[in-house]
């Protein structure tokens, strides 16, 4: 009888060990399972985030890059604007200086040279408040057999410097305003100075 007892404890030992064994076995292999897939999602998710991180940084790369672009681009049309408006006032200031009454008159009998087709031809000049009077008298040097009737001299309030011509029978107008030629000046100056800035 003992034996056959002890046979049977051994019996219900050995099943005892084999369930307990089988139950860590599937305990091992569920935690092994479980792990695996924490280590597949912990790599996904930095895989994800490395990604994310690289995308994030071309992009500033990107914003980096158009900023720059952008601020060159800023400070050559602030570069330009303002050389444009040093270049003006510095042929609005030579150009009023060139025009003076002798150089006036001289142009004045040139002009009347080409364009005046005869002594009845009338001569009108409006110029500047502060060149009247120079103007006058050098242009009755510069003049004094041209024409049957004296030139029209008029001082004009809104011409700074410089002079405008007109020549009635002929139908010939010319702006030689220190403004119009310096406007002039400054649109030939300004083109030269788009062709070095595209360079």
């Amino acid at each position: 009888m003992s034996e056959e007892l002890q046979s049977l404890l051994d019996k219900i030992n050995a099943d005892g060990v084999r369930k307990a064994e089988a139950e860590r076995d599937r305990i091992i292999a569920e935690a092994e399972k479980e792990a695996a897939a924490i280590i597949a999602a912990a790599k996904a998710e930095s895989e994800k985030l490395n990604a994310q991180a690289q995308e994030n940084a071309e992009n500033f790369r990107q914003r980096a890059i158009s900023a720059a672009r952008q601020s060159a681009r800023d400070i050559m049309l602030q570069l330009r604007a303002e050389l444009n408006s040093r270049l003006a006032a510095a042929i609005g200031t030579a150009t009023a200086q060139a025009l003076s009454p002798e150089f006036m008159a001289e142009l004045i009998k040139e002009l009347t040279v080409a364009f005046a087709a005869s002594p009845d031809t009338e001569l009108t000049v409006q110029c500047a408040v502060k060149d009247r009077a120079a103007l006058d008298a050098a242009l009755k040097n510069a003049l004094a057999a041209s024409f049957k009737k004296d030139p029209e001299l008029f001082a004009a309030a809104h011409i700074a410097s410089g002079m405008q011509i007109e020549f009635k029978d002929d139908n010939a107008c010319f702006d030689f305003t220190g403004e119009a030629v310096a406007e002039l000046l400054t649109s030939y100056a300004g083109t030269q100075m788009a062709e070095i800035f595209k360079a």
